[in-house]
């Protein structure tokens, strides 16, 4: 008995096409609704926006929407908003390393451009009126239209990853997990973002939209965690304490003053007292920001 041969020959090697390279990519820049937020939360900071808002509707699943008082966005910045490789942060490699703000404005935008339907309400510190612009999932402006707005920005995400089916149908069958995500990573934004007054809200259907979490905009980042947590995690905090050492451990170490470095780093934050009854079984309110070195440690 003779064995037929059902495997067929492998297909020619060719390119894909450059929309759906683009789409595939995007899925690897923008991969949750954590990063989609977090991403626009990073615009609006970098614009010096005071004031922020995150809305959802259906948990983000129908809708994303950050709009804030920034300086908003020039008229001859507007072609190059969304494309891909554009930015205001750097001309040449060498550049990367002077970079001081959150990231690259263009590189998420144009990600969420192949992602989702994505519409921009701008008016530039300079202008008299906003612009309403909506751009084709390649990053292209396709629509430029006047729109009354005050100065900022606000950035719109309609059915996010429905681009990717397989994906949009994973985000949707884990939207309540994809939401408790992005609330954690919101309000690591909300804690460290002093100066900053950022409010989250959601709308289920057609119901009420509710407030998710807010701050005031405080100076101080202990009143952000108090507007986030609540009053009485504040009863359990105590101040990071930086010092040098002492004689004693000097001594111990066989030190001397010239081997100590100068301001090799500096740590600042909060942790709860240690306690009976003050601590969490988990780690979800340990938060940290590298830039001296920030650390909350809610345990």
């Amino acid at each position: 008995m003779s064995e037929e041969c059902t495997s067929e020959p492998a297909g020619a090697i060719r390119a894909i096409d450059e929309h759906s390279v683009h789409q595939i990519c995007s899925g690897q820049v923008v991969l949750t609704l954590a990063t989609a937020v977090k991403e626009l939360v990073e615009n609006s900071v970098d614009a010096g926006a005071t004031n922020i808002e995150v809305r959802l509707k259906d948990s983000g699943a129908e809708l994303v929407e950050v709009s804030d008082n920034g300086k908003g966005v020039e008229e001859a910045n507007f072609e190059g908003l969304t494309l891909k490789h554009h930015t205001s942060k750097i001309r040449d490699f060498s550049d990367l390393i002077h970079v001081e703000t959150f990231g690259f404005r263009g590189e998420a935008l144009s990600s969420l451009c192949a992602l989702s339907e994505l519409m921009v309400v701008t008016c530039h510190e300079s202008s008299q009126v906003g612009t309403k612009l909506v751009f084709d999932h390649k990053g292209n402006l396709v629509q430029k239209l006047p729109h009354p707005r005050q100065q900022g920005t606000t950035v719109s995400l309609q059915q996010l990853f429905y681009t990717l089916p397989v994906r949009h149908k994973e985000f949707q069958r884990n939207i309540k997990k994809e939401y408790a995500k992005m609330i954690h990573v919101l309000q690591s934004y909300c804690i460290i973002s002093t100066g900053v007054r950022i409010t989250c809200t959601n709308q289920t259907g057609q119901g009420k939209r509710n407030t998710i979490l807010s701050t005031s905009g405080s100076q101080s980042m202990r009143d952000n965690i108090g507007a986030i947590f609540g009053p009485k995690q504040l009863q359990t905090l105590l101040p990071f304490q930086q010092v040098l050492p002492g004689d004693s451990v000097m001594d111990e170490y066989g030190l001397k003053d010239t081997d100590l470095p100068k301001q090799l780093f500096v740590i600042t934050g909060f942790v709860s007292r240690a306690e009976h009854g003050v601590g969490r079984s988990a780690t979800d309110r340990q938060f940290f920001l590298s830039t001296t070195v920030h650390a909350i440690l809610l345990r």
